[in-house]
């Protein structure tokens, strides 16, 4: 009887597992195994690429909508700014007329003590003078027949002395009736002195309101303008630089100048950019800067179109083309009231704000068309470079002055180009 081969009676071949129903887990090679892990990290790098591209492009579109809120922002700022400028107008110009009022009647105060004082050293020296005769008329009032009579005369040497006693009495009568006037007339002055301290009293009480309100005003006009974008005021402290590196005021208008044309050559750079990226929100605000910068700050300047009066209450020390030390002068020069407002002698724009060399506290004001305003000696300035501000609106205050040092003044110069123009038919 034959035997049966292995495996005959299981029914099962030799290369199958004795667990009927399950195969046999191959083990991968170590070529395979590391092939399977730089797939998992090709995979593991693919998406964390993908999910760093969606943050950029989410960081991208947040600084881009950031940009553009900015840039409303700013855009905002300065127009609130220009509307601030714009209300301080009229109130700018009621102080300006309650200031020149104070310093009328403060100089009208002083004549009247100086009248005073020349009317009481009057009066003491004619009763000095009076003072020896008084005897004499007391006594011929009294005694008229003893005091003549008092010595036997000639006919002829008596009626000479009752002549001369005639005039004297004449000139006695006359210097008494010139101080009877001169003590009416100083009463008269104490009284209107009392008058005039008491309106003056009232016009500083109403100017101190009206400052304060102004000033106010004025302080919220320049924080809507410092809170401009970086961009905004990067540009304009281009402006500021370069007006601060200049030597003068000549050579601070041509550095000016020179830096917005530069600006502009560089703002087309960018339109021709932004045109070849495709970039059509960047190109048209590059256009609209252009477009800014063509037609100028301001409106620029008309005689027909000045209105708001002198830039600062007081009196005209020089007039332009008058001589002085270092030639005809250039400008006006003011002698304000201490602490007097300053007003924008045009509508435009702060091309400078700041301590500039020997010229203390200046300002430089584009009024457009290459017409520009410099004013020089203020206390404080209450603009900013960049700042938009309307004609008459307050941008400044005088140092104050007691009388004592020597009296602040404002000197206003009007350039066109690189000239200088008289400003007296445009103020």
């Amino acid at each position: 009887m034959l035997t049966p081969a292995w495996g005959a009676t299981t029914g099962h071949s030799p290369h199958t597992s004795t667990h009927t129903g399950h195969a046999t887990a191959r083990t991968p090679t170590a070529s395979e195994e590391k092939i399977r892990q730089q797939i998992e990290a090709a995979r593991t790098a693919h998406m964390s690429l993908l999910a760093r591209q969606a943050q950029q492009t989410h960081d991208l579109d947040e600084r881009r909508k950031a940009e553009q809120a900015a840039r409303e922002q700013a855009q905002a700022d300065a127009q609130k700014a220009a509307s601030l400028s714009a209300a301080t107008v009229d109130a700018t110009a009621r102080l300006q007329h309650t200031e020149q009022q104070a310093a009328d009647l403060d100089s009208r105060i002083t004549d009247l003590h100086t009248e005073q004082a020349a009317l009481r050293q009057q009066l003491a020296s004619e009763t000095a003078r009076l003072s020896p005769l008084l005897p004499l008329a007391e006594r011929l009032s009294l005694y008229p027949a003893d005091t003549l009579l008092a010595v036997p005369l000639p006919a002829d040497r008596a009626v000479t002395g009752l002549l001369v006693v005639r005039g004297m009495m004449a000139d006695i009568a006359r210097q008494t009736r010139a101080i009877h006037d001169r003590r009416t007339r100083l009463a008269q002055l104490d009284t209107e002195l009392a008058v005039q301290q008491q309106q003056m009293h009232r016009v500083v009480s109403e100017r101190e309101s009206q400052r304060d309100t102004v000033n106010r005003a004025a302080r919220a006009a320049l924080e809507a303008q410092q809170r401009s974008n970086a961009a905004a005021i990067s540009a304009t402290q281009a402006v500021a630089d370069a007006a601060r590196r200049a030597s003068s005021v000549q050579d601070a208008i041509a550095r000016i100048e020179a830096t917005e044309e530069q600006a502009e050559k560089n703002l087309e750079q960018v339109v021709r950019a932004a045109e070849r990226a495709h970039d059509v929100q960047a190109a048209n605000a590059a256009r609209q800067k252009v477009h800014e910068m063509e037609t100028g700050a301001g409106p620029g300047i008309t005689p027909a179109a000045a209105s708001a009066g002198a830039p600062v209450a007081g009196s005209v020390l020089t007039t332009w083309g008058s001589p002085t030390e270092s030639g005809a002068a250039t400008g006006i020069t003011y002698a304000p009231p201490s602490r007097a407002t300053v007003r924008a002698p045009c509508t435009g724009r702060v091309d400078f704000a700041g301590a500039f060399r020997t010229y203390g506290q200046m300002m430089i004001l584009d009024c457009g068309k290459h017409y520009r305003f410099v004013m020089a000696g203020l206390g404080e300035i209450a603009v900013a470079a960049g700042q938009q501000v309307s004609h008459g609106a307050a941008v400044g205050q005088m140092p104050q002055w007691s009388g004592k040092d020597s009296r602040p003044t404002l000197f206003v110069q009007l350039r066109h180009g690189g000239g200088t123009i008289n400003p007296a038919p445009y103020l």
